[in-house]
């Protein structure tokens, strides 16, 4: 297939500075990207006060590729910049480029975004962390300014043990090893010079229907032996919808990834861990946004899971109450 259409893909970029002009950027600046629909600017917007708060002695310019965000989302991302003093670039993608790609609720048609990432920043850095929206930062990473790639194209983390062996075997991965997508620090000169966003694509076209993880498997196939595995701590996946026995995470801990279904800023997400999403989300422009809140009859559910699983059973049932009647006049067209 030809993708030139990649190199057009990005229709316009906009700046959101706390100065009159964009930065001029040096080598010692972390680029951190983010690829992003309009839900989600709340959640990136958490994660990156995270990292700053976190890396105070440290330059950063964040990259945001999106399809589009609305006025709000914009104002609160400039007052974000001004309040930290901070460089945000946002990419307009046309998102056509994805349209004949699956997509599923949980893994939106922004999750390809990041095939356009090395290609939007290759005149404008030379390493760049990928990160996916529900990661949160709890500690310093400065050492990861030198780290050394070992001519590899990615640094990457092994993905938890049941998806990655699920998925090497699916996929037929000789080198029996897997990464989460969700964390990439990539060489973007290695990465467009092996056209690593076309072949991504290529095999995401060529294997429709078939990639459970979508992206993230084609970049697995891609990416085979072109790729350094590094420490778990920077992106320490965590299901918050589960796992209730476990309130503390490992001391170590750089990136902690909320990969599930359960994120910390619903309301029927429990887990006592989200208090370090809240602790953020107090310190940042959206400290006044209130957590997400059961709307449909499937939200219900899991707010009713959540009661039942923390022993809360009057609220609870209460909960299953308004889930089945909310099942009953969705199905009924009330």
């Amino acid at each position: 297939m030809d993708f030139s259409f990649l190199d057009d893909a990005i229709k316009k970029r906009e700046c959101i500075t706390y100065t009159d002009t964009e930065p001029k950027i040096n080598d010692n600046v972390f680029h951190i990207a983010y690829g992003i629909d309009a839900n989600f600017v709340r959640p990136m917007g958490v994660a990156m006060t995270s990292i700053v708060e976190n890396n105070q002695e440290s330059e950063f310019v964040f990259h945001v590729l999106t399809d589009g965000l609305d006025d709000e989302g914009k104002a609160s991302l400039r007052e974000f910049a001004k309040q930290y003093k901070q460089h945000i670039f946002l990419y307009y993608i046309n998102s056509i480029v994805f349209d004949r790609l699956p997509s599923t609720a949980h893994f939106t048609k922004a999750t390809y975004n990041r095939f356009l990432l090395p290609k939007a920043l290759a005149k404008i850095a030379k390493r760049v962390i990928y990160l996916d929206a529900d990661i949160l930062c709890l500690a310093n990473f400065t050492d990861l300014l030198n780290l050394d790639f070992k001519d590899k194209v990615v640094s990457v983390v092994h993905d938890i043990d049941a998806v990655a062996k699920r998925q090497i075997r699916s996929l037929g991965l000789k080198e029996n090893q897997y990464f989460n997508a969700g964390f990439l620090y990539i060489d973007i000169e290695a990465w467009n010079r092996e056209h690593i966003s076309e072949k991504a694509l290529e095999v995401s076209f060529a294997r429709l229907g078939q990639l459970d993880w979508l992206d993230q498997d084609a970049l697995n196939i891609v990416l085979e032996g072109k790729v350094q595995y590094i420490d778990q701590k920077y992106d320490y996946i965590f299901d918050l919808g589960g796992n209730k026995f476990i309130e503390n995470l490992p001391q170590n801990t750089v990136f902690v990834h909320y990969a599930g279904r359960f994120k910390p800023w619903h309301e029927w997400c429990m887990h006592p861990l989200k208090d370090d999403f809240i602790h953020y989300a107090v310190l940042s422009p959206w400290a006044d946004v209130p957590l997400v809140q059961p709307q449909s009859y499937k939200d219900m559910k899991k707010m009713a899971k959540s009661y039942f699983y923390y022993n809360k059973i009057i609220d609870g049932l209460l909960w299953y109450a308004k889930y089945s009647l909310y099942k009953i006049k969705a199905k009924i067209g009330m």
